[in-house]
């Protein structure tokens, strides 16, 4: 017997030994590999600030711009028009006023922290082990599947109101004290306090300007022509319709020509800025920019500048910028940074660490097959060569830029700075890293307009668990403090509630307030030209948003005409009016999202307490234009409260929630 247990102790030794070794190349994969992509923010046009991760001071954000973990947006209340923010498969549409956070993405989904305001957040949905997740003042929300819903922040009330859209999919709503509930479609809910949290159900509300403008794009996004040409992963495929033309077959295969003006270059208008990760990272000038300097090759056909993007069922990896770097090019005597487009089928080569597995997944995902191009089955050895100096790089000629690399690492625009190149100096290329220094903090490029009306401190939250969390990047959870029960709130001007609320997990009586009237849905945005339709009553037959294949043709695409965001300056109107939202569940064991691994606990003491602002003016009158909050999102027509009470709960407890992922 003790010569068997030897035998099998030595073995199992031996084997882990194997499994250690068969592993070691994916965990040093996973060490030195970049994330999986970046957040872009479009769709701005008015005073939005940046505080990027691990700095206090606000800069003025720009287009297109990338974003990471821990870079927070704020948008200035005067501004007019709404922003953008689209991580992975989610969006999220900000209004006037909002302070939104990207706190987390990574393989487990997307993270976000809305401190103030009101945001409309749609999800594709996630695979298995995967979610979105938002962190306000007073609950968190998780969902994994295809979603659409709204979050209105109510500082005075120190309330939060979250509307679960009838086009998506049950959300699960957690907050302090172990409070959950599931919030199924067209329903809508109060959260007041942290811990413990008074529950509200309220009937949805008609839809505002905000909403409207929200769902334009949205409906722009998911109609998108692009689709039929790009895998939709790819961030910023639906600007390319409006920019320019398709023309479906090429010896390159589908190719997109923008409108642009005569002489114009990829990679000529706009700026480098310097991000995790990355480093060195391309931001257009163009509105339209977020796909074409990110993925895909650049050619010049019949004169004019097209742009190839992969394969369309191949999920895309997003790089920096898809150019090379020349070495050893110099004008007066002094080093300068030049770059050029990549052409078709012409290798990457990543200036950031990362492993051999990503260069093979950034060039295969980014290069068409074609009658012209052949793609490689692993690009290791051509990017790993020292001095490439034998291939012709169909560009170097044609779409040459060249700057300073002082004016390169201080983010000047290279079309303003731009100097001219000896083309004798770029006949043999040398591929070479950029040549400018990084900084050693993050730099804020531009400086705001004035500065943001937010505290500059990062605020707190409360997460998808239930616990305190700061609006930072990766953000370290601490139990939420035990605070007295905060009083019934105020009724929130044009809203009604629908059915008992709850304080603690217990029922309490409710507070009495008119019923607001019924109200018909917003009217659904058609293309220009065409009489808009009426949502119908009462759970409209609404197109789901389902997770987008990559082989449908238009996939994940509602039945919808492809809207045009509407004009005018946005009046943030009265917050949102939520749906008779069930009563909360009492079994926080119910099924559960997955949960986010978090990093180890912190000590409550250490989280600083948010220094609040002091509260805006108490709402106007319904029939007032309020300035403090955004009008909700309609949901559909509002059930009646009350009735068939029992058998809708019934109903409910029937209701499948997204799966539970393990810890």
């Amino acid at each position: 017997m003790q010569v068997k247990t030897s035998a099998l102790s030595r073995f199992l030794s031996l084997a882990v030994v194997c499994i250690g070794l068969a592993l070691l190349p994916q965990l040093s994969q996973a060490q030195v590999d970049p994330p999986p992509g970046v957040a872009q923010l479009d769709h701005l046009d008015g005073t939005f600030s940046i505080q990027l991760a691990g700095t206090d001071a606000w800069g003025l954000a720009s287009e297109n711009m990338p974003l990471g973990p821990g870079d927070r947006v704020f948008a200035d209340p005067q501004a007019s028009i709404i922003g953008r923010m689209e991580v992975q498969q989610t969006r999220a549409y900000f209004s006037p006023g909002t302070d939104l956070t990207l706190s987390e993405m990574d393989n487990h989904g997307v993270e976000y922290g809305l401190a103030s305001g009101s945001a409309l957040f749609f999800s594709d949905g996630f695979g298995p082990g995967q979610a979105m997740y938002i962190n306000t003042p007073n609950g968190g929300v998780a969902v994994a599947g295809s979603a659409g819903f709204r979050v209105d922040i109510y500082p005075d009330q120190q309330s939060t109101v979250i509307t679960n859209f009838a086009i998506g999919t049950p959300i699960q709503i957690t907050g302090g004290g172990g409070f959950v509930t599931v919030l199924d479609q067209d329903h809508s809910i109060q959260l007041t306090g942290t811990n413990p949290v008074y529950a509200q159900p309220l009937v949805p509300a008609p839809g505002d300007t905000f909403a409207r403008r929200a769902n334009a794009y949205e409906g722009q996004h998911r109609s998108a022509l692009a689709a039929q040409y790009v895998n939709t992963a790819m961030v910023g495929y639906e600007e390319l319709d409006n920019a320019g033309q398709w023309q479906p077959a090429s010896d390159y295969g589908p190719i997109w020509f923008p409108r642009v003006q005569t002489g114009w270059a990829p990679y000529h208008n706009g700026h480098w800025v310097n991000r995790p990760f990355f480093g060195w990272t391309w931001v257009a000038d163009e509105s339209w920019g977020a796909a074409p300097f990110h993925y895909g090759r650049w050619v010049v056909l019949g004169g004019r500048w097209g742009w190839i993007p992969g394969p369309r069922n191949v999920t895309p990896v997003w790089s920096p910028a898809q150019v090379v770097f020349a070495g050893g090019v110099q004008v007066g005597g002094a080093g300068v940074s030049v770059w050029f487009p990549l052409g078709p089928g012409e290798a990457y080569k990543p200036w950031y660490p990362c492993s051999p597995q990503y260069i093979d997944r950034v060039n295969i995902t980014n290069i068409q097959e074609s009658r012209v191009v052949h793609v490689q089955t692993t690009y290791v050895n051509i990017v790993n060569v020292t001095n490439v100096t034998n291939v012709t790089y169909v560009n170097r000629t044609v779409g040459v830029t060249a700057m300073r690399q002082e004016d390169f690492a201080a983010g000047h625009s290279a079309a303003s700075v731009a100097v001219k190149v000896d083309p004798r100096q770029i006949e043999h290329v040398q591929v070479a890293a950029p040549a400018a220094r990084p900084p050693a903090q993050p730099v804020v490029v531009h400086p705001v307009a004035r500065p943001a009306a937010v505290q500059a401190q990062r605020p707190m939250l409360v997460n998808h668990q239930g616990q305190q969390v700061a609006a930072v990047a990766h953000p370290k959870p601490a139990p939420l403090p035990v605070k007295p029960a905060p009083p019934a709130p105020k009724p929130i001007p044009g809203r009604a509630t629908a059915g008992a609320p709850s304080l603690g997990n217990k029922p309490v009586a409710p507070v009495s307030t008119a019923p607001a009237a019924k109200q018909p849905a917003p009217a659904l945005a058609g293309k220009p030209g065409q009489t808009t339709q009426s949502a119908p009553a009462a759970k409209p037959a609404q197109p789901t948003i389902a997770p987008k294949p990559e082989t449908a043709a238009r996939p994940g695409q509602p039945a919808m005409a492809k809207p045009q965001p509407p004009a005018g300056k946005i009046t943030p109107a009265t917050p949102p009016n939520p749906a008779p939202a069930r009563p909360a569940v009492q079994n926080p064991a119910a099924q559960n999202p997955p949960v986010r691994t978090a990093p180890p606990a912190a000590k409550p003491e250490t989280q600083k307490p948010t220094v609040k602002a002091a509260p805006p003016a108490p709402a106007a009158k319904p029939e007032a234009t309020p300035t403090t909050h955004p009008q909700p999102a309609a949901s559909g027509q509002a059930k009646p409260a009350g009735k068939d009470q029992k058998k809708d709960n019934k109903k409910h407890d029937e209701k499948k929630t997204p799966p539970e992922k393990p810890e």
